[in-house]
């Protein structure tokens, strides 16, 4: 669980920013991090139309392209809500919750002791594996940005649960 490797990745992104400094870009719409990155970005572009100030009265027209670098962030964490029931023959491990802004998506990734779990069924929300024993599975993925937070669940293999430890992580793609 934490952060990726590729969390010092980077990705130049166009942003667009009109008159009124209504600012959009790959963070719109993700919580509180998207608004601590709208501020920031309307202070800059702030910033930068007072150095285009203009005598009042005088007829202007142009644009201007402001270009940012926004840091890939991606985070993983399993929440014990809901830990401990049964729904069916499924067991309930609790809550994922999801973020990543990286552009071209992320998968999220289950690793474990090799030889266990064979036949063990891992579902984060929709999304299913069947575990065939290799210590690695690729549970779900997500086409681009994403921040969400799904119900964990397992039903046992034949062996039912023989290992303590699943490790997830969230890898960009």
């Amino acid at each position: 669980m934490g952060r990726s490797r590729a969390e010092n990745e980077r990705h130049e992104v166009p942003l667009t920013v009109s008159k009124r400094l209504r600012i959009r870009g790959p963070f719109h719409g993700f919580g509180a991090r998207g608004t601590e990155m709208r501020k920031i970005v309307a202070g800059l572009a702030a910033v930068s139309l007072m150095t285009f100030c203009v005598p009042a009265g005088a007829q202007t027209s142009g644009s201007y392209v402001l270009n940012l670098v926004v840091p890939v962030d991606c985070r993983l964490q399993h929440l014990a809500d809901g830990a401990g029931g049964m729904a069916g023959p499924a067991f309930t491990l609790g809550q994922i919750s999801e973020y990543c802004n990286d552009p071209g998506g992320y998968q999220v990734v289950v690793n474990y002791a090799p030889g266990t779990l064979q036949g063990t069924v891992l579902a984060i929300g929709e999304d299913q594996v069947v575990l065939n024993g290799s210590g690695h599975a690729i549970v779900s993925s997500a086409p681009g940005p994403r921040a969400r937070a799904r119900m964990l669940s397992a039903i046992p293999g034949q062996n039912g649960f023989d290992t303590d430890r699943l490790d997830f992580q969230i890898q960009p793609v």
